[in-house]
């Protein structure tokens, strides 16, 4: 730390920690958050640093995962279609089986953010409780 930076007390440590892991909730903005709390201040608090950085890195991998799910479940979904543009009497009755296959599959990147969304939320709270929380993968990496 430089010497003219006064650090930061163990309840703005607590607090700024939660906030960088909480911001999970405010989707892509969330990554910006911890980058502007790991910039802002790691000269004053190397915890901060850490829950902040691993907070952002942790909200980008969720946010590519979720919108590659969404990638491959559109592409089976604009597929599923096929079916109904080729022969559209054949399924006066009832869509195609891969239309409801993909119906339901929607369910998959939805789950995902929720699960993404939580586990985000689960670290705010121990961090704000003064744990050191750390992702399983993420907080080995950036640490």
């Amino acid at each position: 730390m430089a010497n003219n930076v006064t650090p930061l007390s163990d309840r703005e440590e607590r607090l700024l920690g939660a906030l960088a892991h909480g911001s999970v909730i405010g989707q892509g903005i969330g990554i910006l958050v911890g980058v502007v709390l790991y910039v802002t201040q790691r000269d004053r608090s190397r915890r901060v640093a850490f829950q902040a950085l691993q907070a952002a890195v942790y909200q980008f991998v969720g946010l590519l995962l979720t919108l590659g799910l969404w990638l491959v479940w559109g592409i089976v979904h604009g597929i599923s279609y096929i079916p109904l543009f080729q022969n559209p009497e054949a399924f006066e009755d009832a869509p195609p089986p891969l239309f409801i296959i993909s119906l339901v599959g929607m369910a998959v990147p939805l789950a995902v953010m929720v699960l993404w969304g939580l586990y985000g939320l689960w670290g705010a709270l121990q961090t704000l409780r003064g744990r050191d929380f750390r992702y399983p993968v993420i907080g080995r990496l950036v640490g």
